[in-house]
């Protein structure tokens, strides 16, 4: 047998186990973002030394190493007067926002209560903000707007093409 011929047979029968036994090509998680923990039915206490800051609850959700996605968000914050209810169908908490889709209710324990679909709160600045319509209520007075902007530090809120209806009352 020729030596050129062995050598072919021998890089054909390499070749073709290389081809026969070659890795497998498995798609990977392109962000490699795998939830941590799965959660159900959870509440998640935030802490200082002076007692519990905010609590944050809901029916389903899973942690990741920087967030949390949460379904039927429950959040309630202790602010400096108020007490602060924040509810949705949906909700993206990464420290110190939360972003909020679904049905979103803002209220104070004064009865301040904002509506809308979506919205953002940032735990850290106290500022409530919803990029498209919402509604807001007090008493008896009702706004309607569009682009809300809500610091709960100082009280003041800014809209645009705001439709607002008040109840006078005489003295």
């Amino acid at each position: 047998m020729n030596l050129n011929i062995y050598f072919i047979f021998i890089a054909i029968g390499l070749l073709s186990i290389y081809l026969i036994f070659s890795p497998m090509k498995i798609a990977l998680n392109k962000n490699k973002n795998i939830p941590q923990i799965e959660l159900s039915n959870f509440t998640v206490y935030d802490l200082n030394t002076k007692g519990v800051k905010s609590i944050f609850k809901g029916t389903k959700g899973f942690r990741y190493t920087n967030k949390y996605l949460v379904q039927d968000v429950n959040y309630i914050s202790k602010a400096k007067k108020n007490l602060i209810y924040i509810t949705s169908k949906f909700g993206k908490f990464k420290k110190p926002i939360i972003k909020l889709i679904g049905n979103v209710v803002y209220r104070r324990s004064d009865g301040l209560v904002f509506k809308t679909k979506e919205g953002m709160y940032n735990q850290s600045t106290g500022i409530f903000t919803t990029s498209g319509k919402y509604v807001s209520y007090k008493d008896n007075d009702k706004i309607a707007g569009y682009k809300l902007f809500y610091n709960n530090k100082t009280n003041i809120a800014t809209s645009k093409e705001v439709v607002a209806i008040y109840q006078l009352n005489e003295k």
